[in-house]
Formats: structure tokens, C-alpha cells, sequence
């Protein structure tokens, strides 16, 4: 008689209140300054605003991966697009297509909400080699460079 052990399931879903303290961990390992407090308003937030979305990935109740987005129009991007806001997999679930899971989903929402690209800007930080060889890896094309200004 064999022995089959299932292997995990992942499983990507809409964030819940629940989730605040594990995406909390999850941004501070990027060194993200937040709280669970502050996340748990975001995802209040998120609940009743149709045009954003974050999306966690779960295995075994354990969340491992995390990607926010928002539904964007400018006029540098005239036709509705979805913008990435962040997207971290946990450390130690890295290079094991965590990722590359929360993209497809990502690009499925933008659809849904009549995006025509979907794009991501290092806002806060400085964009690693290792994620601009994943966002080009994925079919991402680098454009521009961004600038900003601390309004007083």
C-alpha cells in the first residue's frame, strides 16, 4: 500500500481582514514601513473600492505572496490600464512561480476592468536586477524613468 502525501495547493484569492498581519510581515521583509493597523484600513479600503485590488497567495492557510493593484487613466496612459502598487512572494517561496501566479491573476483583473496594459513603477524604492529580470523575464518592457518631488 503506497503512501501519497498530497502536495500543497496554492491558492490565489482576494485579501481579507484576516490576512492583515501576514501581508504586514510579508511588506516588512521588503522593508515596507507599515503596520497591521494600517494594513487592516488598506484592506477596509480595498473591500468597497471597485477600481483596486489586492490578492494573496495561500498555501496550507499560509500566506506566502501578495500583489496589489489599481485601475489607473492619465494622460500618459490614456486608455485604462491596471498599475501593479506591489508585488512581494515570501523569501524563503521565491523563484518557485509564486510570482509569475499572482501576475497571471493580475493581468486577469486588468482585463476584467477594461485595462489595456498593465504596468509597474518602483515608486519608493529602488528596482532590484533581480526584479527588473523578472518583470522582462515575464514580457515586460522597460519604459522611461520616474521623477518625483515631496510636496510641503
Amino acid at each position: 500500500m503506497s503512501n501519497n502525501a498530497l502536495a500543497p495547493v496554492l491558492m490565489i484569492r482576494e485579501c481579507e481582514l484576516r490576512d492583515a498581519e501576514a501581508v504586514t510581515g510579508l511588506m516588512r521583509e521588503v522593508s515596507y514601513p507599515t503596520t497591521a493597523n494600517v494594513m487592516k484600513e488598506r484592506i477596509k479600503y480595498l473591500e468597497t473600492n471597485p477600481n483596486a485590488c489586492m490578492l494573496v497567495a495561500e498555501v496550507d492557510e499560509q500566506i506566502i505572496g501578495v500583489i496589489g493593484l489599481q485601475c489607473v487613466q492619465s494622460h500618459a496612459y490614456p486608455e485604462p490600464a491596471a498599475q501593479i502598487t506591489s508585488l512581494i512572494v515570501g523569501q524563503e517561496y521565491r523563484r518557485g512561480g509564486i510570482g509569475r501566479r499572482l501576475m497571471a491573476r493580475a493581468e486577469e483583473w486588468g482585463r476584467k476592468k477594461g485595462g489595456k496594459q498593465l504596468f509597474f513603477m518602483g515608486a519608493n524604492r529602488e528596482i532590484t536586477s533581480k526584479t527588473c529580470s523578472f518583470y522582462e523575464h515575464i514580457g515586460f518592457q522597460k519604459k522611461g524613468y520616474r521623477f518625483s518631488k515631496v510636496l510641503l
